[in-house]
């Protein structure tokens, strides 16, 4: 799907969402070609509790939680310097 169809899809919802197809523009702003809508909720903190169990069975898999109010995604690459522990 387009990020327009899930918005007419999801109306007014929060909708966690992973993208199968997606590239990074010069700008760094992530352009989500296709993506799949997994589940919508009704409020952000339940939206972003289902993406942390996602994300922490399957960390390689590309999830967001957007809000359909969005008329575009605007998901910025931050690249990250330093250590992680």
């Amino acid at each position: 799907m387009k990020w327009e169809e899930v918005c007419q899809a999801f109306p007014k919802q929060w909708v966690l969402i992973e993208a199968v197809e997606a590239y990074t523009n010069e700008k760094s702003e992530r352009i989500l070609k296709e993506i799949i809508p997994i589940k919508k909720f009704s409020n952000s903190p339940d939206a972003m509790k289902a993406y942390q169990e996602l994300h922490q069975e399957n960390p390689s898999r590309e999830l967001y939680v957007l809000h359909t109010n969005r008329k575009n995604p605007n998901i910025i690459e931050k690249k990250r310097v330093g250590v992680r522990r």
